[in-house]
């Protein structure tokens, strides 16, 4: 799977920012196990902001899913 830190990704679709448990309930609903998340379209706080929710979210959905980050913006 992929999606983002910010309000879209780098490829301009809608991200997951400020929806970071909707998506990762989503994700595991679905039987996901990799997530591949980037860092385009942010709102300007840092990685180290934004990233934490989806982890956390990811987490919480009890489903092992392995959380692949880049950190430095294509965008």
């Amino acid at each position: 799977m992929y999606s983002d830190a910010g309000y879209k990704t780098c490829n301009n679709r809608p991200g997951s920012l400020h929806y970071e448990k909707q998506d990762a309930n989503a994700f595991a609903s679905w039987g996901v196990d990799y997530l591949k998340y980037e860092n385009c379209f942010d709102d300007g706080t840092t990685p180290e902001v934004r990233f934490p929710p989806m982890r956390d979210a990811l987490n919480a959905t009890e489903r092992p899913i392995f959380l692949a980050i880049r950190r430095k913006s294509t965008i």
